[in-house]
């Protein structure tokens, strides 16, 4: 059996501190100068953020099974992987995922696909022997030689760390790492997730490979993996005949980067601006992207904006094109009201306001359908906000959205002249058509694809 080209850190549950291993991993790796591609399991944007903080030389990557599909998974990875070990970080617990009664959208499911062995993070606080009895249910679910080790997160000092070590050996699982508690490692949560990277200081990429080294057994992982060598691939040279302006700064920061290579590929130039910052647009646009971020924690600076606010909604009532999921739904709302109920004007193309809510609207996987740019298709998306759209009911006039799991569904998102505006989140080379059809893509993707 060859050796795999990368690993999969995988929690017992949420919270269980994938993240910061992850990324102990990741700069410890580039500080020995190992060229190492991080990855994130499912459609999580915020880790991938933490990943390139202490990253060398690549950008984090998702990859999801129900977004992309197996095929596109399988590529991005061959694309990226190639010539360096591969890390990717799991999501929620090992086998948690979409459905629950089978692997589906889980980091198992992917770790199968990709035939790469699972480290099992395993907080420890709290905790005695009854974590070997847990790790026994994982071991046996997973299946013979798929949890290759573990880290032993959290744990309370040296007698503890002894005491869960003794408890484990009998499974036969290499452990490599015990990891006490580090105030370096404490990153503050927010909606069943680390708060953004962009708010918050976090340790230097030295510093993290420092812990790494001192409590991770750095040897033992890498006898895992190897990697394979570099893809002669000859890069797609699409000439550019599309400038995009894309929103990027503390408010707005989810991207997918393949959805990111999907536009330049079909020759567009990505032009980043700030609607916190830019007083106005960037010159010669031909279209506005606006993905998603927390602009409810930048609400005023975004409200304050005005000569922006009015830029915008005038560029795409005279045919601008624009893209917007969720957090660019928000910013093009009449108005964005927060937890407090503080209302602040927004740029007023979506009729009525985006309320801020203290529990998850419409969370998990969905399809969507009927939609103005291929009304017979079908696309696989995803759902994350603590918001509703107060006139959703009213206005929608999008597509129709049916949730994966319980099958309840729903008009959603605002179509407006060349605006495509929704909560929904989706993987363009699996929704090329939706995509294409807002920045009049197809004729550049076949020029592209011929090429």
């Amino acid at each position: 059996m060859n050796t795999p080209n990368g690993i999969i850190i995988a929690g017992m549950n949420s919270s269980s501190g994938k993240t910061a291993i992850s990324c102990m991993i990741l700069a410890a790796l580039a500080e020995r100068g190992i060229a190492v591609q991080p990855f994130k399991a499912g459609p999580d944007f915020i880790d991938p953020g933490y990943h390139d903080r202490f990253c060398s030389g690549a950008i984090s990557r998702n990859l999801d099974c129900w977004l992309m599909g197996r095929e596109n998974v399988l590529k991005e990875v061959a694309e990226n992987v190639a010539g360096r070990i591969g890390v990717v970080e799991g999501v929620m617990g090992l086998f948690d995922g979409g459905d629950s009664t089978s692997d589906e959208g889980s980091t198992m499911e992917l770790a199968r696909m990709l035939q790469w062995p699972i480290i099992l993070v395993v907080p420890c606080h709290k905790s005695g022997r009854s974590v070997a009895a847990s790790l026994q249910g994982f071991i046996h679910e997973a299946g013979p030689g798929r949890i290759m080790g573990v880290i032993l997160n959290q744990t309370n000092g040296e007698s503890h760390s002894d005491y869960l070590k003794q408890a484990i050996t009998p499974l036969g699982l290499p452990i490599l790492g015990v990891l006490p508690n580090c105030e370096e490692l404490n990153w503050p949560e927010r909606h069943l997730g680390l708060q953004a990277s962009q708010e918050r200081q976090l340790p230097s990429r030295q510093q993290l490979a420092q812990l790494a080294e001192k409590y991770l057994n750095l040897s033992r992982l890498l006898a895992i993996v190897e990697p394979v060598p570099p893809l002669k691939v000859m890069p797609i040279r699409a000439k550019s005949r599309l400038r995009i302006g894309i929103a990027r700064d503390e408010a707005f920061h989810f991207y997918y980067e393949s959805n990111l290579d999907y536009l330049r590929k079909a020759g567009a130039e990505l032009i980043p601006f700030s609607p916190i910052h830019d007083a106005r647009l960037p010159a010669n646009l031909n279209g506005l992207y606006f993905g998603g971020g927390f602009p409810e924690m930048f609400a005023g600076p975004l409200s304050d904006n005005g000569s922006l606010r009015l830029e915008i909604p005038s560029r795409i009532n005279s045919g601008m094109p624009c893209y917007a999921e969720c957090g660019g739904l928000m910013y093009l709302a009449e108005e964005l009201v927060t937890l407090d109920g503080e209302r602040f004007p927004m740029c007023g193309l979506i009729p009525g306001a985006v309320e801020m809510t203290e529990r998850l609207n419409n969370f998990g996987y969905c399809v969507t359908s009927g939609s103005s740019s291929s009304p017979e298709a079908a696309f696989h998306g995803h759902e994350f906000h603590h918001s509703i759209w107060r006139d959703e009911n009213e206005h929608a006039n999008l597509w129709k959205v049916r949730r994966n799991r319980l099958g309840s569904e729903r008009r959603e998102g605002f179509r407006h002249k060349g605006l495509h505006a929704s909560y929904v989140h989706l993987h363009f080379a699996r929704s090329s058509k939706v995509v294409d059809k807002v920045f009049d893509l197809s004729p550049i993707t076949k020029t592209v694809n011929r090429g």
